[in-house]
């Protein structure tokens, strides 16, 4: 009996920990991410459309946080994607997630924008 739940609880351990460790991978700022900027006014002409991006968290896997924790983390997420793909600049980022029903219940926050590359 005391074998079977040791088992039961390492499991759950081992499953929480592996869960945390996949939720929280994309959601730390790489070097390269660090060097990407979010701007309001349109790139100069000289700057290069990559493309668009986007952040995502999801709210399964974050605990207990609120809506501006989760889209901080999906900022996080856009500025690591721009910079893979040669950006340096996101311009007209917006937060596309459900906020009118994230008062409810948890929703997944979502933020794109368009990736440019400014020299």
């Amino acid at each position: 009996m005391f074998t079977k739940k040791s088992l039961v609880i390492g499991v759950a351990v081992s499953a929480t920990l592996l869960l945390s460790a996949c939720s929280n991978s994309n959601h730390q700022l790489t070097s390269a991410g660090s060097h990407v900027q979010f701007i309001d006014t349109k790139p100069a002409a000289s700057c290069q459309l990559l493309g668009k991006a986007e952040g995502r968290r999801s709210s399964f896997f974050s605990g207990l946080k609120t809506h501006s924790e989760l889209i901080r983390d999906a900022a996080t997420e856009l500025m690591n994607k721009a910079a893979a793909m040669g950006g340096n600049v996101i311009y007209n980022a917006q937060d596309t997630s459900m906020q009118y029903i994230s008062d409810i219940a948890p929703t997944d926050a979502v933020m794109v924008g368009e990736v440019y590359s400014c020299k």
